[in-house]
């Protein structure tokens, strides 16, 4: 079902891509958020076309270099980012907690240093606490049974799995 709804966005993204190549100033970039926390990016200028496949999704330059990315690897695609702020993967104000799902390793981003990060378990009982250490802040859950988790800090929670 995740692949549908990733094919749908693909193409959601693709219709803002054209938008936003076409009048926004400054460089524009398309950038897939992997599973792992990697970043793929590219310039819009850059990019000749995105294929929209059944199984993934293929960036082709206007060289003709591609890359493909099987759907079941994205975490999230952002089209018309500031190339300037690629590295930045939230708005501002906004948490990034990522992979979603993990054996262990879970990083977060989008804290200032000192805040308060607290994951839950699906009883709402705490199962980890943290603080936060600077711009990506890593918390090792490999203690923690699998299960469905809440990490929480600033007012804001994003439900990861432990495998």
């Amino acid at each position: 079902m995740k692949h549908i709804y990733t094919k749908l966005l693909c193409s959601l993204a693709l219709g803002t891509a054209c938008v936003l190549g076409a009048s926004a100033e400054g460089k524009k970039a398309v950038v897939v958020i992997s599973n792992d926390g990697n970043q793929r990016q590219e310039l819009l200028e850059d990019i000749d076309r995105i294929e929209i496949g059944a199984t993934a999704l293929t960036i082709k330059n206007v060289g003709g270099a591609s890359e493909t990315v099987d759907y079941t690897d994205i975490d999230r695609i952002m089209i018309g980012a500031e190339w300037t702020a690629v590295q930045r993967i939230t708005a501002p104000g906004e948490i990034a907690v990522w992979p979603i799902s993990t054996t262990g390793i879970v990083n977060i981003s989008g804290l200032e240093a000192g805040t308060a990060v607290t994951v839950f378990n699906i009883k709402g009982a705490v199962a980890a606490n943290a603080v936060a250490t600077g711009e990506i802040t890593s918390l090792n859950l490999g203690q923690l049974p699998a299960g469905v988790y809440v990490v929480t800090a600033a007012n804001q929670s994003v439900k990861i799995i432990k495998k």
